[in-house]
């Protein structure tokens, strides 16, 4: 009878070790909770076209990565998007927003973290598209316009 409880408090010892290893991967992997940033111009996401101003963005949930909040500061304006994963081979040196621009249309196509290797981007809506293809008959080049963040949250 003592050998069964020996082994029944074994399997609950390693039950919680697992567990908390996992608690803890799982925090070391979360990124940093978010970013304010200044915009200096109106921009499009998901078909919204928000003013310029001051912007929080943070993941929308604490379980995924791949849902983003970006809100207004000064006014009540906001949107959830869902992203996909970006990897970079080194560590980003600041938080920052990455705009896609076409003559004078910005439209949100990333996030990247202050030290992390890794970024979210966000998926071409069919305006966007609409507007690149526009741009591409013109022969007039898109550029990429980067935001960076102005204080940590």
């Amino acid at each position: 009878m003592r050998v069964q409880i020996s082994r029944r408090a074994l399997s609950i010892l390693t039950i919680l070790v697992l567990l908390a290893a996992a608690v803890a991967s799982h925090a070391a992997a979360t990124p940093a909770p978010g970013a304010s940033f200044r915009i200096p111009f109106d921009f499009v996401i998901a078909g919204k076209t928000l003013p310029a101003g001051e912007y929080v963005v943070e993941r929308s949930t604490n379980f995924s990565a791949s849902g983003l909040s970006i809100r207004s500061v000064e006014r009540n304006a906001g949107v959830y998007v869902l992203t996909a994963a970006l990897e970079s081979g080194e560590r980003a040196s600041d938080s920052k927003l990455v705009f896609n621009r076409y003559q004078d249309r910005y439209f949100l196509s990333e996030f990247w973290t202050a030290g992390q290797t890794s970024g979210r981007k966000l998926i071409k809506s069919g305006e966007e598209r609409a507007v690149e293809r526009e741009a591409a008959r013109g022969a007039a080049q898109p550029a990429r316009v980067a935001v960076v963040a102005s204080q940590q949250k």
